[in-house]
Order: C-alpha cells, then structure tokens, then sequence
C-alpha cells in the first residue's frame, strides 16, 4: 500500500466565500443569525460568549 502524505491547505489563499452573506438574501433576514440560541439554560451568543438564561420568576407546576 503507497504512502500518502495528508492534504495541508495553503491559509493565506483559502477566501472562505461560502462563509460570506449571500447578496441575494436581504439584511432583515440574516438579523436572526446576529441573535444568541438558547441551550439548555445558557445562551450561546455568535461570538462564542456564553451566559446563563435569566429567570422567568415562576416555576411551571406539574
């Protein structure tokens, strides 16, 4: 069995495009990826800040 060396990506070519917004969709839509998802009892915010959900105050009753 040959020996292959494992693919190194060159940093400073990679554009990263797909990353990008997509012109055709407009800014009102892409509001919601600027806002933190909740997970559990955090908030995971885009830029990797995570903060505990407040309290509602009241507790659900079973």
């Amino acid at each position: 069995m040959a020996t292959t060396k494992p693919y190194k990506h060159s940093r400073d070519k990679y554009q990263s495009d797909e990353l990008k917004d997509n012109p055709g969709i407009p800014a009102s839509r892409m509001h919601a990826f600027t806002l933190p998802s909740r997970v559990g009892q955090r908030l995971h915010y885009p830029g990797g800040t995570v903060k505990p959900f407040p309290a509602t105050g009241k507790k659900a009753s079973t």
